[in-house]
């Protein structure tokens, strides 16, 4: 379905699901994604207020949210929309802190700071509720395949499966040599 092993999806059932480590492991990612979520939510109207809080913890945050966003849609929901999503809202919020800029406002203006807490309100919270879920029901491989597992369950169709990207699947593959 996708042309590189990076972006291979596999069939279902081809992937062993995640053994108690790997489950807790996306269990406290997911709680640490949620938690930002709710931080994000519960001050939204006081950083539109007051502008963007630029601090290196919140600079850092930007930019990892920006990176997860084409794992996150890609496979999430089993698309291949190459770099085209992060182009899109890197170029958005520019322009958007370039126009507040040059418009006389501060340069982290209201519809700056509305702009990037909403899409980073959605790929903090889709991330955090696919660790959570992916913990919960045991979706192998990818975190960001629990909502099509999740389907499977409920349905009996079956969705494809994604190794995960990042370290988790070194976590799996560790805990499935150390089970044999």
């Amino acid at each position: 379905m996708m042309d590189t092993v990076k972006d291979a999806y596999q069939e279902h059932g081809s992937i062993e699901p995640p053994r108690i480590i790997g489950r807790i492991v996306r269990l406290l990612l997911g709680v640490v994604c949620l938690d930002l979520v709710r931080q994000i939510v519960d001050d939204i109207p006081g950083m539109i207020e007051r502008g963007w809080p630029v601090n290196l913890v919140a600079i850092c945050t930007v930019f990892l949210g920006l990176y997860l966003l084409r794992p996150v849609l890609n496979l999430g929901f089993t698309l291949k929309n190459n770099y085209w999503a992060q182009i899109l809202v890197f170029a958005t919020t520019l322009a958007i802190l370039i126009y507040e800029w040059l418009s006389g406002g501060p340069m982290f203006g209201r519809v700056f700071t509305a702009f990037l807490m909403l899409w980073m309100t959605y790929v903090f919270g889709h991330l955090g509720i696919s660790f959570v879920l992916s913990a919960i029901i045991k979706t192998p491989g990818c975190e960001m395949r629990a909502i099509p597992h999740l389907w499977t369950i409920v349905t009996g169709k079956q969705s494809f499966e994604h190794h995960c990207p990042g370290f988790i699947r070194n976590i799996d593959e560790w805990e499935q040599n150390r089970k044999k």
